[in-house]
């Protein structure tokens, strides 16, 4: 292999290795809301579940989102939360399967849809704290009937 050709290589293998470290870091970053609430979403693969978790204890509110008795992970959930005077202080539109948002201590209700159907969760949030919760939309799905099988 001729010198230059070589060095092209390597350049066009760097650049690539920059592009795909930059993608993975912002796949993990964090965004802030209208309100200034710090947040984190995605989660689709295990890739990203994986490069999610580490940061789960950095945020108030871990949520999950998943449908049917197995649980199977869903994205394009609506998310409103509400605090104890009913504002509303956090909205997302299309999030998950995993949503982190770090919200003060309070207390709070979380009001979610997932193709037209709804969803409400209270939840107290505590200082320093990470709570989990999980958003299931229990209907039948046909992974459900495999389960049976």
């Amino acid at each position: 292999m001729k010198p230059l050709t070589k060095f092209y290589t390597s350049l066009t293998f760097l650049m690539a290795l920059a592009l795909s470290l930059t993608v993975q870091a912002e796949g993990a970053s964090a965004l802030y809301s209208e309100n200034k609430i710090r947040f984190m979403n995605g989660g689709i693969g295990r890739d990203e579940v994986l490069e999610m978790r580490p940061y789960a204890k950095d945020y108030t509110l871990n949520l999950l989102f998943s449908e049917g008795k197995i649980g199977r992970a869903i994205t394009d959930i609506n998310v409103n939360i509400y605090n104890t005077q009913d504002e509303l202080v956090f909205k997302l539109k299309n999030v998950g399967p995993l949503l982190y948002i770090n919200l003060p201590a309070g207390s709070y209700a979380i009001a979610a849809s997932y193709h037209g159907n709804k969803l409400r969760h209270k939840i107290s949030i505590q200082d320093n704290t990470a709570q989990k919760v999980i958003l299931n939309w229990k209907d039948k799905v046909e992974e459900d009937d495999l389960l049976r099988e």
